[in-house]
């Protein structure tokens, strides 16, 4: 009976130990689930190569650093679309949300709601510098894309000679960047050089970049270059120089990626691109959202795990530098995968 009792007793002692365990586990599977860092990545719109790289980058670093990315956007370029999709991952309070910035003045409130809720709020491929976002992202200097895309392009005219740009949003402050830089570097290095005009296209729209291509051919039969700024308006503008028929008396250059611009290159409408590597840049994204979350912060020079060369921070501007500018010509396009 004794030795009944000791079992009996020995068992519900099992019983209960066992229930107590499998309560406990969920809470700690939970917790551990919380303990995920959440992180968020709005680009300028979805769907197109360039933010596809971006996603891929940002999916590379979640899944090294062991947090939850979450890739969301509209299918068109939207200043009104995009503060309604950051509003909404306010809401649902992620540690850290970055942005490509449509518009500055629809993005600085937004960004600034996201501050005021203890969220680290980031700029990536696109800045406002007025805002009080974090840090930028910056994939290249915006003067160095500027200057190198204004310095090959003369290298292909002869220093001499009208050209005609093609830009996305009017109000996307990195496109506008870049041109006030190619404008700077055509004032004080090549006077023989003459930016006729600069056409703006309803969210980069490669259709309407067709037709403020031929426009500006017409208007200027003298033209000798095309500037495609916004990587969606590259297709637009090649289409149109070959409709022309000025393959090879029209220098086209542009800022796209090898994938979206290697047929053009191979048929000889256009000899270079200037780029950087997107998938780094998400990737470098995703850390730094992580250091600022964590409260490390930057030092001048960064040593990410995952990315070969060193990433400059510049505090007096607040931007984390990817690297200098690729050029992608006939050589190289077809290394890469973007």
């Amino acid at each position: 009976m004794g030795v009944a009792r000791r079992r009996s007793g020995l068992a519900f002692m099992l019983i209960v130990a066992l229930a107590l365990m499998t309560l406990s586990l969920p809470a700690s599977v939970g917790a551990q689930a919380q303990d995920r860092y959440r992180i968020a990545f709005v680009p300028m719109l979805i769907g197109i190569p360039y933010f596809t790289a971006m996603e891929q980058g940002g999916k590379l670093a979640a899944e090294r650093f062991g947090v939850e990315f979450v890739y969301t956007g509209d299918t068109e370029v939207s200043a009104m679309r995009q503060v309604q999709i950051i509003d909404n991952l306010i809401r649902q309070q992620f540690d850290a949300i970055a942005v490509a910035v449509v518009d500055s003045a629809s993005i600085n409130p937004v960004i600034r709601r996201g501050k005021q809720r203890g969220i680290v709020m980031l700029t990536s491929d696109s800045d406002s510098p007025t805002s009080d976002r974090d840090v930028f992202v910056a994939q290249a200097l915006d003067q160095d894309l500027g200057f190198l895309l204004i310095d090959r392009l003369a290298l292909q005219i002869g220093g001499a000679g009208k050209i005609g740009i093609v830009s996305g949003e009017s109000t996307a402050t990195n496109l506008n960047s870049w041109i006030h830089y190619m404008q700077q570097r055509v004032a004080e290095a090549y006077p023989d050089i003459e930016i006729v005009d600069i056409r703006y296209t309803q969210g980069g729209s490669s259709e309407e970049a067709l037709r403020q291509a031929l426009e500006l051919m017409t208007r200027y039969p003298d033209l000798k270059g095309l500037v495609a700024v916004a990587s969606t308006t590259i297709p637009g503008v090649a289409q149109a120089i070959q409709q022309a028929g000025k393959v090879g008396q029209v220098a086209m250059i542009g800022y796209g990626s090898p994938n979206t611009v290697r047929p053009y290159i191979k048929a000889g409408i256009m000899k270079e691109s200037i780029l950087w590597n997107p998938v780094d840049l998400g990737y470098l994204t995703v850390w730094a959202a992580i250091e600022l979350i964590e409260g490390r912060g930057f030092q001048e020079v960064n040593h990410v795990p995952g990315l070969e060369q060193p990433i400059r921070y510049f505090a007096d501007q607040g931007i984390l530098l990817l690297g200098d500018p690729l050029i992608i010509d006939a050589g190289n396009v077809d290394d890469f995968d973007f």
